[in-house]
């Protein structure tokens, strides 16, 4: 599918248009409406209260952008797993009016915690440092050289690249062993947000003292941010 729109959005900066407003023919977007959509299509999609944490905005704000969005065209919602908040996915024309240039992703179930997860880290890593610049995968995805391990992202702050793991499962030894000789090459530091189990693995691994620049940390929350 294209990623070619044949009319370009409006970047509006007064008050606040209704949805589905329309100058000139063209939908009306705000700098926070081009913020969400850029951070929708470099992370694949995200949750409500995550885009509430991204925009600094309360959930009426939060869902009277998603609504001016969706009547666009530039968004789809869903409640893709039950009892959690609903999920902002970009359409083809929202990842041309967020500028990624990415192609559109399709949901699976088997990834939404990971991506939610890797959203949490990003959020929770830049808002203790907002000065840091996030590359997020599917940027080092079109730079990687054939056989590279893909980080989940990487940080740049003072200078450093900091390579972002997020596990959320216990890998074979074998296979962290050759993720970290690797990423510790490549990069300045290699930090894992870990849930419990690869938490507990990757920390021994940590006091081994055979990845000096290895850091791990527990997986931060959206809802504990906020």
């Amino acid at each position: 599918m294209s990623l070619a729109v044949s009319r370009r959005p409006v970047v509006h900066r007064g008050a606040l248009a209704s949805p589905g407003e329309r100058r000139g023919g063209h939908p009306v977007l705000h700098r926070r409406d081009v913020e969400v959509l850029r951070f929708l299509g470099e992370q694949y999609c995200a949750r409500v209260d995550q885009l509430e944490m991204l925009t600094g905005c309360g959930p009426r704000t939060v869902q009277r952008i998603l609504a001016r969005l969706s009547s666009a065209g530039f968004i789809t919602t869903a409640a893709l797993i039950g009892g959690e908040p609903r999920w902002a996915i970009p359409t083809s024309s929202g990842m041309a009016a967020g500028g990624t240039g990415f192609g559109i992703w399709r949901p699976r179930i088997g990834l939404m915690a990971h991506v939610a997860a890797v959203n949490d880290v990003r959020l929770h890593v830049q808002s203790r440092a907002p000065s840091t610049e996030w590359i997020p995968e599917r940027v080092l995805a079109r730079e990687r050289r054939a056989g590279d391990h893909l980080p989940d992202g990487v940080a740049i702050t003072e200078g450093q690249r900091v390579a972002i793991e997020v596990e959320l499962t216990v890998k074979s030894q074998a296979r962290v062993n050759a993720i970290l000789d690797e990423l510790s090459d490549r990069f300045d530091t290699v930090l894992y947000f870990c849930a419990s189990g690869p938490h507990r693995q990757l920390t021994e691994l940590s006091a081994s003292g055979r990845w000096p620049k290895l850091g791990v940390r527990e997986l931060p929350s959206v809802r504990e941010l906020q």
